[in-house]
């Protein structure tokens, strides 16, 4: 325990000296919330202010970034550098390594939601229906969801200078298919097929259910279990073909 809790220090210390991640992990989603903010703060999506409908999406959207395209590439470039296959001769284990970033970036994760509650809520009047205690609840499965999803992504990836482009074809394939930014119901058929497989689908759909319906556990439980499913079998994945080098 001591060590995984060393590691999650070193892990922070780095993050606040990496200016590319505090960018992307705090000001990339901050953007995004105060730009649709500013265009849609005041419409009207039926009786529901359309920053209210977009505020679940912009949550997710922040997840995928930290988790996919932060997690994979920050790890395949350090890779790269050899520093993994320098740890392995340390006593530190592959799942100590995964389990302190994991953590790591979960408590980021927590600090982006935070920011995007603060504006959402304060500059733009985001009414959260549902129970925020159930709300964190389905944030974490997301995050950890993502975040096994960016390790997992890795694991197959061989070089410093195909990680970005492996991990935008991710990105934002569940961004577009995810029904992030605009309702699955105007896709071909053949692509809401694809969108119902994705975790981004079922989480955005989740924490849209609790924002602007109060649901409760009983009615996204199937959204939970799918999210929950990609999140075991990408650890399992992130663990079992982890490479020091």
């Amino acid at each position: 325990m001591r060590i995984l809790a060393g590691q999650i220090a070193l892990e922070t210390k780095l993050f606040f000296r990496r200016k590319d991640e505090l960018f992307w992990n705090l000001a990339f989603p901050m953007f995004f919330m105060v730009l649709y903010g500013l265009i849609y703060g005041s419409t009207m999506w039926g009786d529901i202010l359309a920053i209210e409908y977009m505020f679940p999406g912009i949550i997710v959207m922040a997840l995928m970034v930290n988790g996919i395209m932060v997690t994979a590439t920050v790890f395949v470039e350090e890779r790269g550098k050899g520093i993994y296959r320098r740890l392995s001769l340390t006593p530190l284990k592959r799942q100590t390594i995964i389990g302190a970033q994991i953590l790591h970036r979960y408590i980021v994760t927590l600090v982006q939601t935070l920011l995007l509650l603060a504006v959402g809520v304060f500059a733009f009047k985001v009414n959260i229906v549902g129970n925020y205690f159930f709300f964190w609840l389905i944030l974490t499965f997301g995050s950890l969801c993502f975040l096994s999803i960016g390790f997992a992504l890795a694991t197959v990836i061989r070089s410093t200078r195909s990680a970005t482009p492996i991990c935008m074809i991710a990105f934002f394939m569940m961004l577009f298919l995810g029904g992030i930014f605009f309702p699955t119901n105007i896709m071909p058929d053949f692509l809401v097929v694809i969108s119902k497989a994705l975790p981004s689908t079922h989480l955005n759909d989740a924490l849209r259910l609790v924002v602007i319906e109060g649901a409760g556990p009983g009615a996204v439980w199937l959204e939970l279990l799918a999210v929950g499913g990609w999140f075991v079998v990408s650890l399992g994945l992130s663990i079992k073909f982890f490479r020091w080098e």
